[in-house]
């Protein structure tokens, strides 16, 4: 339902030395530092961000993909609660609702990775900018459906459409990729990140509505009919704003189009493996881990810590109140410092989260009680927030957005123009087999064990990450130079 939240390139790893573009006098050989040691021109934030959004339609692009993190945030934050529920309020019928869950998420997560199959090669191979303004569309089209649905039939239908306009996302992806420069990149996808900080307009929306003791259901389904609207106008802007992507040119293209889908495709996969084979498992592992911890963990802080829905929108207020800074700071980071670094610091967080957050039933604050317990009898509505289980959740959110605005700059950094649709679709489509792995069992696990072995199967996925990222390169390997004129 929103644009690929898409990996980029390399840490550091330049793909050939820095070029001075001074001239300057002749020295000695001797004296001459090698080429990989001078110091590359650096450029102040400001000077920087003014380059980031003059970039082609960057602007008009950040503008609409502000538009979807308003209301992209809604699905990502209370999906599972709202699925949970809309069973409970029409479908009551449905005894085993999370098992049912599971194999909701596992059609509507196979029907993406379908389309996603074919989404890379006609992003590769159509115009981009009218794949970004479908993929607003079609899922304005789908928040529409769901909005009035009251039945299975509804459901699905709305999911679907959901899922099947996967196809364009890869496409439009690729047509913002194409509008910025390598070296800028990670501050562009640090901005682009902050779409999810503009979640606080539709978590606020969701919190006030909830207060006027509207019903969760119906709330979701109001913010959904609110959301399809603003998603046909982004749509609408696309079309007036967008500038038209510039032609691809490859090679000659197979005469057969089923034999050049089949081509292409390979050639993607064969790259991604060649570029980025390490960085690929650990975006496998992180997957696992992550569909084990998206399943459960709205449940967990709802049944078996006992925070009701709008605190747990209060926490997520806050949270994403700090994502907008910080996402800009990691990807200005990773352009001046290089990445490996970086990737370390921000995932080395994820592990102390799912420790924090396991350890939350036993330690309900993370302030002493001497000093909690007169600030929360003063101003009750901000327990919540000094709460274990909200420090836990605040650093997973904040370390998801960081997380993945360095894969946005990792794959930006190391994809050739006219494959990285194709690259994006065939990435996100090794992600989305590992998620397939998830629904199910979780939801068999939580009817029968509870939350906690899920959240321990998700914190053991995440010291191997981690410990691939300290001992393993994750650094993108050059471009094959057969690749290169592709």
């Amino acid at each position: 339902m929103n644009d690929d939240p898409s990996p980029t390139n390399t840490d550091g790893a330049s793909s050939g030395a820095p070029v001075d573009p001074l001239p300057r006098e002749i020295e000695p050989a001797p004296e001459v530092p090698p080429p990989e040691k001078r110091d590359k021109p650096k450029k102040g934030f400001a000077s920087s961000l003014k380059s980031v959004l003059t970039y082609g339609s960057y602007s008009v692009y950040l503008v609409t993909a502000w538009i979807l993190g308003v209301f992209g945030i809604i699905m990502q934050s209370y999906l599972m609660l709202f699925l949970r529920d809309y069973f409970v309020l029409y479908i009551p019928q449905i005894e085993q609702v999370y098992i049912f869950i599971g194999f909701i998420l596992l059609g509507y997560m196979s029907v993406e990775l379908v389309v996603r199959f074919f989404g890379g090669y006609i992003g590769d191979n159509y115009n981009r900018k009218w794949l970004s303004v479908f993929t607003m569309f079609f899922s304005g089209i789908a928040m529409l459906i769901l909005a009035f649905s009251t039945g299975l039939i509804g459901l699905i239908a709305g999911s679907l459409i959901i899922a099947g306009s996967s196809i364009f996302s890869s496409g439009s992806t690729s047509y913002i990729y194409e509008q910025i420069e390598p070296q800028h990149s990670g501050l562009a996808m640090g901005l682009f990140q902050t779409s999810s900080g503009f979640g606080l307009i539709g978590l606020g929306l969701v919190t006030w509505l909830l207060a006027t003791s509207i019903p969760f259901v119906i709330t979701i389904q109001i913010v959904f009919f609110i959301g399809s609207m603003c998603y046909m106008a982004a749509a609408v802007i696309r079309v007036l704003f967008l500038a038209e992507p510039r032609p691809i040119l490859r090679k000659a293209k197979e005469t057969n189009r089923a034999r050049d889908f089949i081509k292409q495709n390979s050639n993607a996969l064969k790259l991604i493996w060649v570029i980025l084979p390490v960085f690929s498992i650990v975006l496998i592992l992180d997957a696992l881990s992550d569909g084990f911890f998206r399943f459960v963990s709205t449940f967990y802080l709802n049944e078996a810590l006992g925070f009701s829905i709008g605190e747990i929108s209060i926490m997520l207020i806050f949270v994403l109140a700090f994502s907008i800074p910080l996402s800009v700071w990691v990807g200005s980071f990773f352009d001046r410092r290089g990445s490996r670094r970086a990737v370390i610091v921000v995932y080395s967080v994820m592990p102390i989260t799912l420790v924090l957050l396991i350890l939350a039933p036993l330690f309900p604050f993370w302030l002493p009680i001497i000093i909690a317990a007169p600030l929360i009898s003063t101003y009750p509505i901000l327990e919540p927030l000094f709460s274990t289980a909200f420090l836990a959740l605040a650093m997973k959110n904040i370390n998801d957005i960081l997380w993945w605005t360095l894969i946005l700059t990792y794959l930006r950094k190391a994809m050739p123009r006219s494959e990285t649709a194709k690259m994006i679709s065939i990435f996100f489509i090794v992600i989305f087999l590992a998620f397939l792995v998830t629904p199910i069992p979780s939801g068999i696990i939580y009817t029968i064990y509870g939350a906690l072995p899920i959240l321990g199967l998700s914190l053991l996925f995440n010291f191997i990450i981690l410990g691939i990222l300290v001992f393993g390169k994750v650094e993108p390997k050059p471009i094959p130079e057969e690749y290169q004129s592709m």
